[in-house]
């Protein structure tokens, strides 16, 4: 068998400064990742006023939440204390009324996934509705391509907050969804009144964008 021995030397300075290096650009990350999802969310603050809704880092994969499957249990099975909750979308296009995967018998209620929440929360981890997808984003059933009131979707966002009492909210944004420049303009808007309401009411709330990339980074449409 053959023995590794450490790297010494200039070879072994060169790999802490390598891992230094790394260290700080995560750090740098994971705090613009967990921000308000405004633009003012890059600005440094003291640690002790930086929003600790949730770790700096989160293992949170998407709970498919039309499998049938208890999402609870799926959480304490596989160790992962967050879950994003996928989807939140409209029964049709013109709605403003988001519902479980577009499925009217199962709306934003206490009696729809409450209580799994509630034990995933009991149990020192939380959950991160998702609106749209690529099934909303195809169909413009997406709550922000589909209603056309911004104070509506902000509604339709503040419900999904209160009723299950979470701090972040996704906005999985593709296909369609990424040119339809009225629908990003309404989103941007209800987030922000959003942001106001839950400033005026004490609440900490964070909004992420969940969107398709290249090995390069976003295309010109996803950065627009």
């Amino acid at each position: 068998m053959t023995r590794r021995t450490p790297p010494h030397g200039p070879l072994r300075n060169r790999l802490r400064a390598a891992l230094a290096a790394a260290a700080a650009a995560a750090a740098v990350i994971g705090f613009a990742a967990t921000g308000a999802g405004t633009a003012h969310a890059a600005t440094a603050r003291p640690a002790h006023d930086r929003p600790a809704v949730f770790p700096a880092h989160i293992f949170a994969p998407y709970f498919e939440a039309y499998n049938g499957d208890n999402p609870a249990t799926l959480s304490q099975q596989s160790g992962a204390r967050y879950l994003t909750f996928a989807f939140l979308q409209t029964a049709s296009a013109g709605s403003c009324t988001a519902y479980w995967n577009g499925d009217t018998s199962q709306p934003v209620s206490v009696a729809t996934f409450g209580s799994d929440i509630a034990a995933i929360q009991a149990s020192g981890g939380n959950v991160i509705p998702s609106f749209g997808g690529y099934s909303a984003d195809t169909t413009s059933t997406d709550i922000a391509d589909s209603c056309t009131s911004v104070s509506a979707i902000a509604k339709v966002y503040k419900n999904v907050i209160t009723t299950y009492n979470v701090p972040r909210i996704d906005l999985d944004i593709e296909a369609d969804s990424l040119t339809n420049a009225a629908g990003i303009n309404r989103r941007n808007e209800a987030v922000a009144q959003v942001e106001a309401w839950a400033a005026a009411h004490g609440r900490r709330i964070q909004f992420s964008y969940t969107m398709p990339s290249l090995p390069t980074g976003l295309n010109s449409a996803g950065l627009a």
